[in-house]
């Protein structure tokens, strides 16, 4: 990897996190979207009497209720689908 390409992948990655930063603080409290659409539909959260269950490792984008919460979750996905991206990558160059 030349230094043009590693620069700008370090340029990315600091984007992710200055955004995962301030999005908590500029997001709307209002439900919108997926999850609103199913509020509307009456959609559960959860399926009664279901043998298939999933508990969310970050439910509702958050990990506990603090904004630090909300910050930390979006970092860790956005490094998730960096690293995802990047293996992908990695691969489809190797075929």
């Amino acid at each position: 990897m030349d230094n043009k390409t590693r620069n700008l992948i370090i340029v990315g990655i600091v984007f992710c996190i200055v955004i995962a930063c301030l999005s908590p603080f500029l997001a709307s409290g209002d439900p919108d979207g997926l999850e609103k659409s199913a509020e509307d539909s009456k959609v559960p959260e959860t399926l009664e009497g279901s043998t298939f269950h999933f508990e969310s490792p970050m439910p509702d984008y958050t990990i506990g209720e603090t904004s630090v919460g909300a910050i930390g979750a979006l970092i860790i996905g956005a490094i998730i689908t960096l690293l995802l991206a990047y293996g992908f990558a990695f691969v489809l160059k190797k075929q």
